[in-house]
């Protein structure tokens, strides 16, 4: 019974990323307002000369701001199309890799000065946040820094809202869902259909991150915006 949950739980969660992936065929690069905010503190923490990781980085919209005081560029993303496209329009000291975070960091122990890392924790599952956050210290130094946006509820959306998406496919879709995913139908240009999230629901996401072996350096709560942002410290 017990391996029958973990290969139900497995398949519906690879099913989830392959649909999340396939969403991606649409660029979008837009900043955020806490993403301008939080870059320039980003830069000065690191320095130059630097070694950084855009984890999920996606059409690249920010080597073009990372690679700046001679610093070097990782950036990894699931999605072939994504990396295809940003290659395409970079130049500079960027190296491109194709990996599902969630699988294998394949990079050595301290192998990074800081990580950007934006608009992508929510597809990280909520019962595999500490094991994330613990690949996501092993990879970088002892002091790096790390930025790191996660969302909430949006706008307009409601706990009531959300629990009644929860037991929709927890109950009805019989899905094996846990409490934080939230999965809502997505109408794009080119792509239509489900589309998984991991919201966080509760500020106690700083414990995991305590635990993780970070120090919150600065954060800014969820407030107007559905993120909240996090500069994490590697201590």
């Amino acid at each position: 019974m017990r391996v029958s949950r973990v290969r139900r739980r497995k398949e519906f969660l690879e099913k989830m990323s392959k649909e999340a992936i396939a969403s991606y065929d649409d660029t979008y690069k837009e900043w955020y307002d806490d993403e301008k905010e939080y870059l320039p503190i980003f830069m000065s923490h690191l320095g130059s000369g630097r070694y950084i990781l855009d984890l999920a980085g996606g059409y690249a919209k920010a080597p073009p701001q990372l690679i700046g005081n001679d610093n070097s560029v990782v950036l990894a993303d699931l999605s072939l199309t994504s990396l295809k496209n940003g290659r395409a329009e970079q130049s500079g000291n960027v190296e491109f890799v194709l990996m599902d975070m969630l699988v294998e960091m394949p990079f050595v122990d301290g192998a990074f000065d800081g990580i950007w890392f934006t608009e992508a924790f929510e597809y990280v599952p909520p019962d595999q946040r500490v094991r994330f956050l613990r690949s996501l210290r092993r990879i970088v130094k002892e002091g790096g820094v790390v930025y790191l946006t996660a969302e909430g509820l949006s706008k307009g959306q409601t706990r009531l809202s959300y629990l009644k998406n929860y037991l929709y496919w927890k109950v009805v879709k019989r899905a094996p869902v846990v409490w934080g995913e939230y999965i809502y139908m997505l109408d794009l240009p080119k792509y239509k259909g489900w589309h998984y999230h991991a919201l966080v629901l509760s500020m106690r996401i700083e414990k995991s991150f305590l635990s993780a072996g970070f120090e919150v350096e600065k954060l800014k709560r969820f407030g107007k915006s559905e993120y909240a942002s996090f500069l994490l410290k590697a201590v």
